[in-house]
């Protein structure tokens, strides 16, 4: 009786010990790493545009993630400034890029930017706009970019394409056309961006198809009338999407952004 009583009490003893360390196993697995991340700009999005248009790629995106239709531009909202500020998380007024041109042969981004942080942790870094002042956010932490008006998107899935993990920065043009031309929200307005959607899907299925991802859905700037890069609310406001397989972002949804903040959301995620 009593080597029965000790064996129990070994077996209980063995089963608790057992539990203890799943337990603890499961506290310090690690997390998923993400293989590969895509952050688009859609050059003058209006936020309002992802609500009333006929967008099957974006706004299966906004349904499986999270979003915000409150981000805010920098002061002026323009692009190449815009831009600077999420690169590098530092906005004009605080010593970031106070213009918005920049020309082949001058000097390039003096801090470090969101590559420098991709690059360390292992990814390949891939560069691909539709605006040649972009260029000027190139350093030496990207690994392979280009310039290209009408084929950045082909060139970032064709960059997705080697192996290895991938960090991509892809900027598309059009809706910055179309706005001044037509009317930001103006039907003509609409259906670019319907074309912008459905050149984006193939990108996004192949992403999703590799698995472990995080895609990032942004802009730099709005409009409002014909008009943009003013004081008008309208010219400051831009959306905000991100999703992904394998990390949660709830605490995202709604949220009141600005572009700097970009630095931020991807260190939470490296």
């Amino acid at each position: 009786m009593a080597m029965l009583g000790m064996t129990r009490s070994t077996g209980l003893r063995a089963l608790m010990v057992g539990g203890l360390l799943t337990v603890l196993m499961v506290a310090v697995a690690p997390a998923a790493v993400l293989q590969n991340m895509l952050i688009i700009s859609i050059d003058a999005l209006h936020p309002e545009a992802l609500r009333v248009g006929d967008l099957p790629t974006l706004q299966r995106a906004m349904r499986q993630g999270v979003y915000t239709m409150a981000g805010q531009s920098t002061d002026p909202p323009l692009t190449l400034i815009a831009h600077a500020a999420m690169f590098t998380g530092v906005s004009p007024n605080a010593g970031g890029k106070e213009d918005n041109r920049w020309l082949l042969g001058e000097p390039t981004v003096g801090r470090p930017t969101i590559f420098n942080r991709a690059k360390s942790g292992g990814y390949r870094t891939g560069y691909f706009y539709s605006k040649q002042k972009l260029g000027y956010l190139v350093n030496d932490a990207v690994d392979a970019h280009q310039w290209s008006k009408d084929n950045a998107i082909d060139l970032a899935e064709a960059f997705m394409d080697a192996p290895g993990r991938h960090f991509v920065f892809l900027h598309v043009s059009g809706l910055d056309q179309v706005g001044p031309e037509n009317g930001w929200l103006s039907p003509e307005y609409l259906e670019e961006l319907f074309y912008i959607d459905d050149a984006l899907s193939p990108l996004i299925a192949k992403i999703e198809k590799q698995k472990h991802f995080l895609v990032v859905i942004t802009s730099d700037h709005a409009g409002h009338g014909r008009i943009h890069g003013s004081r008008h609310p309208e010219d400051y406001r831009l959306p905000l999407v991100i999703y992904s397989d394998v990390k949660a972002f709830n605490d995202y949804q709604d949220m009141a952004y600005t572009v700097t903040d970009l630095q931020k959301i991807l260190d939470a995620v490296w």
